[in-house]
This record gives structure tokens, C-alpha cells and sequence, in this order.
């Protein structure tokens, strides 16, 4: 059901059957509206979910009784139900440290390194763009030019890091 995520989240992606059970966490630790939890999620390095991701988890979970939702103002506030609790506990076995990795503190200058992080992420986002761009009618000279591009690039990253 969960996969290892390891303890580096900066820049991942949270699959959608997992997006669940960190709602559940992250309501088990407190109340939160739907924006605070995407805002949560993105403070902690991952690729925020959107409120396309968001709200059809929090609307399916309020359907199975794990959580509840009340009207504050303008805004739903979510908390989770003692089923949502028995729910999250059963399933935290699977869960290996993946919660204890995604929720630990963290470390002094880490906002600043996940910011970097961040950007290099938008580059190589970019790049996969532009390498998307390539198609059935690309010329095979032109699809080897850029696969040797990428292998350089690939390569000198690593020799980067070799020199850290």
C-alpha cells in the first residue's frame, strides 16, 4: 500500500493512494482547512497537490466517516473521526518510516536548500519539456544529438557531486 519514500521528499510527488493516508496524518495532528493541508504539503518539499487533488480525497474520506467538516467563515475545516483514526493506525504498519521521515522536523537552513532544490527541479522540468517536444517526425540524427546531450548532462551532474 505505501511505498518507501526514504527520507528526501524535497521535490516528490505524493501518489494519489497515499495522499490519503497524509491527509489522515496530518488531520490526526490537527484540524486544518483544505488550503492550510496543500500549503503543509508544500512546506514540506512536495509538489503541492491541488485542490484537484486535495478536495476529492478530503470529500472521499468525509464519505467513508474518517473525517468530518464543519463551515468556519468561508472555509471547510477537516478533522479526523475516531474511525479515521482505527483507519490510519491499521495502516501505518505498511507505512514503514515514511511518516516519521515526511513529518520530522526539520533541520536549520533546510527551507533554504529546499528552495534550491526547488529550482533545479524546475529546470530539469523544463528540459523534459523541451525533450517532449520531440516526436514520430523528429529526425533520428536530432533524437541521438539530444540523448548524447542528456548523457553528457547526466554525467557532469555526477562529476559535480563527486566534488561536493
Amino acid at each position: 500500500m505505501f511505498m518507501h519514500m526514504g527520507r528526501r521528499h524535497h521535490g516528490r510527488r505524493i501518489k494519489r493512494g497515499i495522499l490519503k493516508f497524509v491527509v489522515l496524518k496530518v488531520l490526526d495532528e490537527g484540524e486544518r482547512h483544505g488550503y492550510d493541508l496543500m500549503r503543509f504539503l508544500h512546506e514540506k518539499g512536495w509538489g503541492a497537490p491541488g485542490p484537484g487533488s486535495v478536495y476529492p480525497v478530503l470529500n472521499a474520506l468525509e464519505e467513508e466517516g474518517l473525517v468530518v467538516s464543519r463551515t468556519e467563515g468561508e472555509r471547510r475545516v477537516y478533522e479526523i473521526t475516531e474511525k479515521g483514526r482505527r483507519h490510519l493506525s491499521e495502516h501505518l504498519a505498511h507505512a514503514g518510516n515514511f511518516f516519521e521521515s515526511f513529518f520530522e522536523p526539520e533541520a536549520p537552513g533546510a527551507q533554504a536548500a529546499a528552495s534550491a532544490d526547488s529550482s533545479v527541479r524546475d529546470a530539469a522540468a523544463r528540459l523534459m519539456q523541451a525533450v517532449s517536444q520531440m516526436g514520430a517526425s523528429s529526425k533520428p540524427e536530432t533524437i541521438e544529438r539530444v540523448r548524447e546531450l542528456l548523457d553528457r548532462c547526466r554525467k557532469d551532474i555526477y562529476l559535480l557531486l563527486a566534488q561536493e
